[in-house]
């Protein structure tokens, strides 16, 4: 999981962003600094775009874990969170809390 976290890390810093948002539009680049995140399955699936610094918490890397479990480390395209998207916002919620 720290390589996938260092991996990610690696795509910039905006700090004066907020943690996550979802993702309005399809396709393009994310911000800098930025990593999109898909959350769910089917037709509850949501994208956000989430600060890369943010993926090292607690509560998110949690989440990398069950995605590591669940699809490997060398999965092909977008990352992939198999929770709800309820759960993912929770998580987020708990990292802005935490001084973000």
């Amino acid at each position: 999981m720290r390589q996938l976290i260092r991996r990610l890390s690696r795509v910039g810093d905006d700090s004066s962003s907020p943690p996550a948002s979802p993702a309005k539009r399809r396709g393009g680049k994310p911000p800098e600094g930025h990593v999109p995140v898909h959350v769910g399955d089917g037709s509850d699936a949501e994208r956000f775009l989430v600060r890369a610094e943010l993926l090292g918490r607690p509560a998110l890397a949690e989440l990398l874990g069950r995605a590591a479990q669940e699809y490997g480390y060398d999965h092909q395209g977008p990352l992939r969170i198999p929770c709800s998207p309820a759960v993912f916002r929770r998580a987020l919620a708990s990292v802005a809390g935490d001084g973000c």
